[in-house]
């Protein structure tokens, strides 16, 4: 009798315990849907210029800021956006630079950072001289 009741109370536990795990793991799903996602990449060039294009995923539909800035920390361009799915590409002048160095910082109307992406522009000039047997 005694072995009933503690085969029952291993049961009850189990049953318990995988009810518990089981109200846990949507609760943890459901936040990571409701993250903003954002992405930042090159493009290519148009008119001699580069062309960066932002993707940004928000399924909350949220209102985001988008800022751009130097290394100084001047800000290039600013940006309010809302919706679920943005797209957008930005193109600056950075002709009269040889070299550039930028931030694209997307944030929500609370603060809190949703990404940074730097872009990074740097010339590299490469001599290369090969001296070959012939026999």
């Amino acid at each position: 009798m005694k072995t009933v009741f503690t085969n029952t109370k291993a049961l009850i536990l189990a049953l318990v315990t995988l009810f518990a795990a089981s109200l846990a793991v949507p609760a943890f799903a459901n936040n990571e849907e409701t993250v903003a996602k954002a992405e930042v990449s090159y493009i290519g060039n148009l008119n001699d210029l580069p062309v960066y294009r932002l993707s940004l995923t928000n399924p909350s539909n949220e209102v985001l800021f988008v800022t751009v800035s130097d290394n100084y920390g001047n800000i290039l361009y600013n940006e309010k956006l809302s919706g679920t799915s943005i797209v957008r590409n930005y193109q600056f002048d950075t002709d009269i630079y040889s070299e550039y160095n930028f931030n694209f910082t997307i944030s929500n109307v609370k603060g809190k950072v949703v990404g940074v992406y730097n872009v990074n522009k740097r010339n590299k000039v490469i001599d290369e001289i090969a001296v070959n047997k012939v026999k």
